[in-house]
């Protein structure tokens, strides 16, 4: 067998299909992060922990979050948009927005804002929690806001409020009973409102979100009640107030045929405002441009079937050739694309637990020299052992199968010995290991065949809750690329599911990013003594940061935050401490104080009885307050 390589590695696991060149193997084979496609700055991953965990003293599960990975993102995405509007020599602009439900965190939205500043990016918010954050974002760099979502009386006055101190504020419509409260409040407060209108198109997108598009969507007016809401504006003066047309047919589209289907759409309605008279200056696309999870560049709901460049040509070209035919100006773009800004730039390292190890096993290797003592199903087992080669494959492998479903039945009647059916076991396993390797070197597999690596698969435990840090896993199978992020020069001998530590059995990873598309199982390293053994999770930064849950009371992880510096290959710019144990009871009403009081009244009256000595009271009530002080999750 060849000696392997960083590329087989790279090959395995689909590296640089998904990576985008944000991601690579450096010679010692661990992974590099850079701030953006083809740079020749990296930081050692290995390394970077080593640091954190090592020398500053902190535990996995680790958040890094790589600022300048959003700068990256952000100006592959202006960059593309400006050779399509060069190339097609289009009259308009464009702008990206951030909407900020993508991911709220006070770190990211300034790195967005800072970054994002000379290419004019603006933030989108859809709440009115959010609508604060995106003030307060705005108030220091001076970016535009835009306003979707439902919104009751509070909700408009704030933005109307802010308008007229003097933001750059636009309330979008997204029914007809907002437009109603608009204009009550707009003239009350002697605001004259920047106005945008959602409208609901026919076009509809693909995958999991595909019910943002179509007539039956939750968001958006009907061509009926736009026209109605465009009598209303004129009624009351504020038809000229309308500056921007939009739409949003979900986020992640995989095809590129059904983000041309709403352009057109959505290009003809702008058309057709712009005839009656609307000023209307921009056209907001919304959200949908997908991010290639899987790498493999299809149609699968974790990939997408174009590129950012094909993507922006598409929406530029569409746009101008409506426009064109309608004899009308080209808007300005708008693009909601914060999926594909934020994807890339966080990374989850944590480290498997030593669960994997290889057991010692009983010495079966003296009762199978006593085959005469053996049971006849486990005799057969041996025989196949001893037997197998790539000429019986197949008819050794169904006999394998059956043999051992026969050998946990006939335990179950009382027929086998606990010592047969464990040698059976310990047969079966070696038989499929050794058929793993004849499977290896065929060039055809028989297809009965193509998924027995399943019996070699192993659970391997990870130190992090999947419900809390990647909760699209278990919620709507969203994959995320999972590879170890060291030794990868060196050929991974376990096949593994990553189980994390919740006490759920829902919270195991079991598909996986491979070489040919998705696959059940994941290549490990075996873990050395005394190593300290990573993988990481990527492009987790969209949604999964904001969106995790509390199962088992395993809170927030430890996040740091990182800049790329030339004298020093990386800065720390921030450490977030991840929640304590007191914190996290303190959110489901537990007061760490109280369990402390509660407890030491307790220990003083078993004090009292002596049934414990003082010496152990005080033990216990140490150890209670190290806990509610300590991480969440496992640190030793």
């Amino acid at each position: 067998m060849s000696r392997w390589t960083i590329k087989d590695s790279e090959r395995i696991y689909n590296f640089y299909n998904w990576g985008d060149d944000y991601f690579s193997i450096n010679k010692k084979g661990n992974i590099c992060v850079h701030p953006s496609p083809h740079s020749k700055y990296g930081i050692d991953l290995k390394e970077l922990v080593d640091d954190l965990v090592i020398r500053r003293k902190l535990s996995p599960p680790l958040l890094l979050r790589f600022m300048n990975v959003l700068e990256g993102r952000i100006s592959s995405i202006s960059r593309a948009f400006k050779w399509a509007i060069e190339e097609n020599e289009y009259t308009g602009g464009y702008q990206t927005f951030f909407p900020i439900k993508v991911n709220q965190q006070r770190q990211v939205l300034e790195a967005i804002a800072a970054f994002g500043k000379k290419y004019n990016i603006g933030l989108e918010a859809g709440s009115k929690p959010e609508l604060i954050a995106a003030i307060s974002i705005a108030t220091e760099h001076n970016l535009p806001i835009i306003c979707n979502g439902y919104k009751d009386d509070g909700f408009i006055e704030t933005i109307l409020q802010a308008q007229k101190v003097g933001y750059d504020i636009t309330i979008v419509v997204e029914k007809l009973f907002e437009l109603e409260k608009i204009i009550t409040l707009s003239r009350r407060l002697d605001v004259a409102p920047q106005l945008g209108i959602r409208v609901r198109l026919s076009s509809k997108g693909i995958g999991k979100w595909s019910t943002s598009g179509g007539e039956d969507a939750k968001f958006g007016l009907r061509i009926s009640e736009l026209l109605s809401a465009l009598n209303l504006l004129k009624q009351h003066n504020l038809f000229e107030n309308l500056r921007l047309v939009h739409f949003h047919i979900g986020s992640q589209i995989t095809k590129m045929d059904k983000i041309k289907n709403a352009l057109i759409e959505g290009a003809r309605i702008y058309a057709e405002l712009k005839k009656m008279g609307a000023d209307i200056r921009y056209m907001d696309i919304g959200g949908g441009l997908g991010v290639d999870y899987d790498g493999s560049k299809s149609s699968n709901y974790s990939s997408v079937n174009y590129t950012i460049d094909e993507y922006a040509n598409d929406v530029v070209y569409q746009i101008r050739s409506v426009c064109d035919e309608a004899g009308v100006p080209c808007p300005n773009i708008i693009s909601e694309s914060g999926r594909a800004v934020a994807a890339h730039y966080s990374v989850l390292i944590t480290n498997l637990l030593h669960t994997h190890a290889e057991a010692p096993s009983p010495d079966f290797e003296a009762a199978l020299s006593r085959p005469d003592e053996l049971s006849p199903t486990v005799r057969k087992l041996l025989d196949i052992y001893n037997s197998i080669d790539r000429h019986s494959l197949r008819e050794d492998y169904h006999d394998t199968v059956q043999l051992i479903q026969e050998a946990v039945s006939l335990f179950k009647l009382g027929f086998l010995t606990l010592q047969d059916r464990a040698i059976a076991e310990w047969l079966y396993a070696k038989i499929i290991a050794r058929m793993n390797e004849i499977v290896e070197r065929l060039k055809t597999i028989p297809e009965e065949m193509q998924n027995f690596q399943l019996s070699l698969r192993r659970t391997c435990f990870a130190n992090f809750s999947m419900f809390q840090s990647i909760p699209d896993s278990w919620a709507i199978d969203q994959m995320f690329p999972i590879v170890p992020i060291q030794r990868l020069q060196q050929q991974p001998e376990i096949l593994a599911s990553i189980a994390d530590i919740t006490c759920d059995s829902d919270g195991e990873i079991t598909n996986f990013v491979g070489e040919h598309g998705p696959t059940r199982c994941l290549p490990l390293h075996r873990i050395e003594p005394d190593e300290d053994y990573y993988i990481g999770f990527f492009l987790i930064g969209a949604y999964q940061e904001i969106l995790g849950d509390m199962h088992n009371l395993f809170g927030d992880t430890n996040a740091v935050h990182i800049t790329f510096n030339r004298k020093t290959n990386y800065k720390i710019d921030a450490i977030v401490e991840g929640d304590t144990v007191s914190s996290i009871l303190k959110y489901v009403q537990h007061n760490g104080n109280e369990i402390l009081k509660n407890v030491h009244n307790k220990l003083e009256k078993q004090v009292s009885l002596r049934r414990i000595s003082i010496e152990e009271r005080s033990r216990f009530l140490s150890l209670l307050e190290q806990t509610l002080r300590g991480y969440t999750y496992l640190t030793g």
